[in-house]
Formats: structure tokens, sequence, C-alpha cells
């Protein structure tokens, strides 16, 4: 279950989620941000999209979530312009949003990322 059942509290197990795995070529590497409240639950990470650094969200509600293609959970991608506003309206330390920028343009590796996860 990667809907509303699902236990946002657990990190490694969002980190888990790989698909659709044609298009995450690698990570998720780390949580950004993620929001578990009752009427929210989302969660923002840092993955790679067909080799470019991105940035992925996922809905945790109903039975599957969204974006899911059947019982899979998948992430959608963040185009790079929306990935800087969105970091930017977040609460999110801002040497992890620095080190984050430095990932969105190929200066470091997913690996690399470094920081605090607001919750």
């Amino acid at each position: 279950m990667f809907g509303e059942k699902f236990n946002l509290e657990n990190e490694s197990e969002i980190l888990k989620i790989k698909s659709p795995k044609k298009s995450v070529t690698k990570g998720p590497f780390c949580i950004v941000f993620k929001d578990a409240s009752k009427n929210e639950r989302w969660a923002i990470v840092a993955l790679e999209w067909e080799n470019k650094p991105r940035l992925g969200m996922r809905w945790f509600w109903s039975s599957n979530g969204f974006p899911a293609r059947g019982k899979y959970a998948l992430w959608m991608v963040i185009p790079p312009k929306l990935a800087i506003t969105i970091l930017n309206g977040l609460t999110v330390n801002n040497d992890f949003k620095s080190n984050f920028f430095q990932f969105l343009n190929s200066e470091i590796s997913g690996n690399q990322l470094k920081g605090e996860v607001s919750l």
C-alpha cells in the first residue's frame, strides 16, 4: 500500500520507491521535504530522471497514492525551472538548498547531497 496507509515516518521506505524504473535511472538519493500530516501526505525527493538531476514528487493518499500505475507507486518529475521555485518556497536548510542547486546543475552527484529533511 503506497497510499493513506503508507508509513511516511519510515524514510527508507519512501526512498525504496524507484518507479517508473525506465525513467528513474538513479536514486532517490534523499528526501528533500515531506508533509506527513493527515490532510496532506506528500513527499519530494532528489533523483535522477533519465540521467538528469531532478526533483520527484508523489502524494500518499487513497489506496495507492498519486501518481501510480496499477499497484505501483511512481514519482512525478518536476521540471528544473519549477524545482527551483518549489525549493525556494519550502522550509529547507540553506546549506541543503545550496547543495541541491549544485546537484540540479550537475556539479555534484546525488550521493553527495547533504542536509536536513524538513518535516
